[in-house]
């Protein structure tokens, strides 16, 4: 009896050390979440959006400011690093139900045609809006995301499906001076800025997606155009279709726009960029959405030549004034 009990506090003490030592290690290695939680932090501090924001760190060319001053409105921009397609559905869903929308804007590269979800990015948003939720419904909410993504064979299938349970693992910092910068970061962010009300204010009607043969056409349209530049992903085709029925469901207005790149980007891609280009706008108006690309706007593009861009797709604040703009002009 003496043994049987003396195992089992080995195995509660082996347990209750592994986890303190994982925390710690999570505290320490894991990147801050400084991108996720400020946009959080921002979208708390109102109540009446009507215009949401969302997609990866290309949106940040959005100026709130200047957006409301030329078009009255009053919007937020929930963009962040790595954002795609699922994550971006998710701000959708939460915040629409939250505030009384009158349009949703998805700002995109073609890139996120072939990336369907970015784990850290994902997690990082999540957990950014869980961040001041009770501890019990925070990790409820975390383990739920987690194990979610078991129904997936190719997620079955890789290392993933062990590492996701050890952030730090994914989500690494890799020198001393960004240890020490995390650790400060969030030994100063202990008391968030923001509280966030997760009851549902506004009923929305649910939608999973549109036409499942129109997406399978889709699809296998994609697969035909032999594009050598982009794998164009099912998955990231299935969140952008149920985004558009979602939006259409609720009477949300939907717009994508494709930002500003580099040249050397839209180069890259050669003479594939206009049947990409074809095929998203295709896939985007026949869903109800309205799609632009300003990417192509050679007026636009001769205010903001290639050394107004801080690498490949981030443009410095003048040009993300000149973006805002046009994008303001588009949306009226």
């Amino acid at each position: 009896m003496k043994k049987h009990l003396l195992n089992s506090i080995k195995i509660i003490l082996f347990v209750a050390i592994f986890a303190l030592i994982m925390k710690a290690m999570n505290f320490c290695l894991v990147s801050s979440n400084w991108a996720s939680i400020g946009r959080w932090e921002e979208y708390s501090k109102s109540d009446d959006y009507d215009t949401l924001f969302v997609g990866s760190s290309v949106g940040w060319v959005i100026v709130p400011r200047t957006i409301d001053g030329l078009n009255g409105s009053h919007c937020v921009n929930m963009s962040t690093p790595d954002q795609f397609y699922k994550t971006s559905l998710s701000a959708v869903k939460f915040v629409s139900k939250q505030q009384p929308l009158d349009k949703v804007v998805l700002l995109t590269g073609f890139d996120a045609l072939g990336r369907p979800e970015e784990y850290t990015a994902a997690a990082s948003f999540l957990e950014a809006e869980y961040e001041t939720a009770p501890e019990l419904k925070r990790y409820g909410a975390i383990v739920a995301d987690k194990a979610g993504r078991y129904g997936r064979y190719d997620f079955l299938s890789s290392t993933d499906s062990i590492n996701i349970w050890f952030d730090w693992v994914e989500r690494f910092t890799y020198t001393m001076p960004q240890i020490f910068k995390n650790v400060a970061y969030r030994m100063e962010r202990r008391n968030p800025g923001y509280v966030l009300d997760m009851s549902e204010k506004i009923g929305r009607v649910e939608a999973p997606g549109g036409d499942p043969g129109r997406l399978d056409t889709d699809v296998e349209r994609a697969e035909a155009l032999g594009l050598s530049s982009l794998s164009i992903n099912r998955d990231s085709l299935e969140m952008l279709d149920e985004m558009a029925a979602y939006l259409k469901a609720n009477d949300i207005r939907f717009a994508v726009i494709v930002t500003p790149h580099r040249s050397d980007v839209k180069e890259g891609y050669g003479d594939e960029y206009g049947v990409i280009d074809s095929y998203l706008k295709d896939f985007v108006t026949e869903r109800g959405g309205e799609y632009y690309n300003i990417d192509n706007d050679e007026a636009l593009r001769e205010r903001l030549p290639d050394d107004m861009f801080m690498d490949t797709e981030h443009i410095v604040d003048q040009g993300n004034d000149l973006v805002s703009e046009k994008i303001a002009e588009l949306l009226r």
